[in-house]
């Protein structure tokens, strides 16, 4: 799994521990609302990090990942989940 930054300049912690921030928001939100489009949202709370996966494919197998329960470990996680 591969990501990039979206902008110049720093992101302040590794691109896979900002990915992990992301892909956890995401598990979280889908807890909370299982209809949500699990792809898109990860794409948001990727882009609001500064980072876009590098494939479609990634975000394909990281949403079905999180549909199925399953946990996504890219990075470490810091605990500032929104």
């Amino acid at each position: 799994m591969e990501f990039e930054t979206t902008h110049e300049g720093e992101l302040g912690a590794p691109v896979e521990d900002v990915a992990q921030e992301a892909v956890d928001a995401t598990a979280t939100r889908y807890t909370r609302t299982p209809d949500i489009d699990v792809e898109q949202d990860l794409r948001e709370q990727l882009h609001g990090r500064g980072l876009r996966a590098v494939t479609d494919a990634t975000v394909e197998e990281i949403a079905t990942m999180i549909r199925s329960g399953h946990e996504v470990r890219i990075g470490r996680h810091d605990g500032s989940i929104e």
